[in-house]
């Protein structure tokens, strides 16, 4: 386990995030929905990635969130009541210009911030 790996992972999580509240702080006219719902999910990834690597566990770096997930499942039951629909479109390039779904797609990135312990 190389603990600067895991910090580069969780400091790129917290980049993301930061990114996505920025974006959704600015006024309504001019949030860009694809840039919060984007950042959200990279957030996530990384969470997820750093989770895994803090446990030793490898996976594909190409890994969708929905699979690093999965991993994160097999090693703490916690991560059971983690949802991704906030985050799921029916397509990638699909993303809520709802402000609510827009702040529930950042609540679900600060949620992972908290169960993978950071």
């Amino acid at each position: 386990m190389d603990s600067n790996q895991i910090k580069a992972q969780f400091k790129q999580a917290d980049q993301h995030l930061a990114a996505a509240k920025s974006e959704l702080n600015r006024p309504a006219e001019d949030v860009v929905p694809f840039m919060v719902c984007r950042s959200t999910r990279y957030s996530i990834s990384h969470y997820l990635q750093g989770f895994l690597l803090k446990h030793g566990i490898e996976y594909d770096e190409e890994a969708t969130v929905e699979v690093l997930l999965e991993k994160c499942r097999a090693v703490d039951p916690a991560f059971s009541s983690f949802d991704l629909t906030a985050i799921t479109f029916k397509k990638d390039d699909e993303y809520s210009a709802l402000f609510d779904e827009m702040q529930n797609c950042v609540d679900l990135a600060e949620y992972a911030k908290q169960l993978v312990g950071e």
